[in-house]
């Protein structure tokens, strides 16, 4: 790496996110920070109605960007460190333009990485027994509510360093390997 990296993988819930973020921490090196790692903070001892749901991400997202506050003010003055962040991005959701944010202040590249999967594919794939173990979304009738949020590609779609993916039909290590291949343009 020439630079520090400040990569976001997004997409829906079942695109894969955690699981390429992870790819990349264990095989090319990086600092993870899942959304889950965020919200799991509250999750069983916090309750939620579907009438608060917005509210209570957005108080969760206050916590995020006190994070990034706290990282921004005392990140690690080496470089070549890859900070590796994932979301699902939705309306109103300001995450991409902070990181972005964050990337120039550490003097990060930003590499947006778009996680697209068809819905079909999506849908048998978030009701799984791991996703209902981590607490993640696997009710299909929530899915489709969510999906009328979903921003496709709203912030990066003029990003010169962004990567749209359509993994519906690759399995996670040719996923990966295209991942990789594009992150190797910033070495």
């Amino acid at each position: 790496m020439k630079r520090n990296q400040v990569i976001l993988i997004y997409g829906l819930p079942a695109s894969g996110k955690y699981t390429m973020a992870k790819q990349i921490q264990e095989k090319c090196g990086g600092v993870l920070f899942d959304n889950h790692y965020f919200y799991d903070l509250f999750v069983g001892i916090t309750e939620v109605s579907e009438k608060n749901r917005n509210q209570y991400f957005g108080k969760v997202g206050a916590v995020r960007r006190a994070f990034l506050d706290v990282l921004r003010t005392f990140y690690p003055k080496k470089q070549h460190v890859r900070y590796i962040f994932t979301s699902v991005l939705l309306k109103g959701e300001n995450l991409p333009a902070r990181l972005r944010k964050f990337a120039r202040d550490i003097d990060a590249d930003f590499i947006p990485v778009e996680l697209a999967v068809q819905g079909n594919v999506l849908l048998k794939r978030c009701d799984t027994e791991a996703r209902r173990k981590r607490k993640k979304l696997h009710n299909k009738d929530q899915y489709n509510d969510l999906l009328k949020q979903w921003l496709p590609d709203a912030f990066h779609s003029r990003h010169p360093n962004k990567l749209v993916l359509d993994s519906s039909k690759l399995s996670p290590e040719e996923t990966f390997k295209q991942i990789k291949k594009h992150l190797k343009k910033f070495d």
